[in-house]
């Protein structure tokens, strides 16, 4: 892909201001410089702290670390980044695709003409497409365009073009699956860290459907979040910790928000359901990073009730990719991926197994007592003992009969 894209800063970056403070401007030098000695641990930590990563110039250079997208001496990820994808197989979401990336640069970039917004958009599409052609094993979801749309904007269509397939099936995958049960288990997980954070909260919203995390945590907030320098700043702090972070992200959002949820009635789901979904539109990131990372040290992942982390599949994108450090390959990502699916498949036909049997519960207990009457009968009478026992039946039938 060649990159079409501007240089020029969006609105909402501190590029865009103009203007660094002297403390940004040292703190500028400390990220090149963990940047040039490829340091992920103080790249962690700056990302982490006030401000971020500062500038999309700086993003550029660190996302791609903290992505792992230069993990590995050969280069091969690299080379399956640039291999030609037009003339792969079709994949069979890309209708959808083209009607999500119709609607797609509503919030941002501002200000942008029209042929410059179809150029943009021509590279969302390129991206997304030659992902999910590339990993077939892949199923898009809706808000998935608004994930790439955000690394296109950063990185520029050349380098996000390595970054879209490792935030896919390395902090992605388990919303990217044929089916939303795996999702499901992180709303389950939502809930369960503000029971475990606000036992008073969680029970006043208890009776709101936990799919209320559905939007923010399938999109990593870029549905949801409309000002570009704030979703910029959020992604320096999602993509420097592991991708259940953004679970404890929606968990913080909601707790935080504990007095005007507690005002609302408890009985009316719907409601609940609306209002905890929609995130309020200002949002201090920074204080945000920082309440998310001390409730992920409180209430982590392992001790929450009910056993939920245990709950998780092995191969969840939760738990195989904790290690952001030491990533997993495209390669490795993808057979988990298979083994994922492999394992959704089995437990799909033990439910409709199970479901089967229970409907058919009555009819087979009957067969059953039939086949063991059969069976008895036979044993009785190669045994000699028939006489004897219908004998047995006959009288006992007469007592009772007696007896009424």
């Amino acid at each position: 892909m060649e990159s079409d894209l501007s240089d020029t800063p969006l609105a909402g970056s501190k590029e865009h201001s103009g203007h660094l403070s002297e403390q940004d401007q040292e703190k500028r030098k400390a990220i090149q410089e963990a940047c040039g000695r490829r340091d992920f641990a103080t790249l962690v930590e700056l990302a982490t702290s006030t401000g971020g990563l500062l500038t999309d110039e700086l993003r550029r250079q660190a996302w791609p670390i903290l992505l792992g997208c230069d993990v590995g001496d050969d280069g091969r990820e690299r080379k399956e980044a640039n291999r030609s994808w037009r003339e792969l197989p079709r994949h069979a979401d890309e209708d959808q695709v083209r009607l999500d990336v119709d609607r797609a640069f509503v919030y941002y970039p501002k200000d942008e003409s029209e042929q410059s917004l179809e150029i943009k958009k021509r590279q969302l599409s390129d991206l997304i497409v030659s992902t999910l052609r590339k990993h077939p094993v892949l199923s898009y979801f809706q808000s998935y365009h608004d994930v790439v749309q955000v690394l296109l904007l950063v990185l520029g269509d050349e380098h996000a073009a390595a970054a879209v397939p490792r935030i896919s099936l390395l902090r992605l995958r388990d919303y990217m699956l044929p089916t939303i049960s795996p999702a499901r288990k992180h709303f389950e997980l939502v809930s369960a860290i503000v029971k475990a954070a606000d036992p008073e909260l969680a029970a006043h919203i208890a009776e709101a459907e936990n799919s209320f995390a559905l939007s923010a945590t399938h999109s990593l907030f870029a549905h949801d979040i409309q000002d570009y320098g704030d979703i910029a700043r959020l992604y320096d702090f999602l993509l420097a910790h592991e991708p259940v972070m953004s679970i404890y992200l929606f968990a913080a959002v909601t707790i935080s928000r504990r007095a005007e949820l507690l005002e609302m009635p408890a009985d009316q789901s719907d409601i609940l359901t609306f209002m905890i979904s929609k995130l309020p539109q200002t949002l201090n990131i920074d204080a945000l990073a920082l309440d998310t990372l001390a409730l992920f040290r409180q209430q982590p992942p392992e001790k929450l009730e009910g056993f939920i982390w245990w709950r998780l599949s092995q191969y969840s994108v939760l738990k195989t990719s904790r290690q952001i450090n030491s990533p997993h390959s495209l390669e490795e990502a993808e057979l988990l991926c298979k083994k994922q699916i492999a394992q959704l498949r089995r437990d799909e036909r033990m439910k409709r197994t199970a479901a089967a049997l229970l409907r058919h519960q009555r009819p087979i207990l009957s067969l059953s007592a039939a086949l063991l009457v059969g069976a008895l009968s036979l044993w009785l009478r190669k045994s000699g003992q028939d006489r004897f026992f219908w004998t047995l039946i006959s009288s006992a039938s007469h007592l009772f009969s007696k007896g009424q």
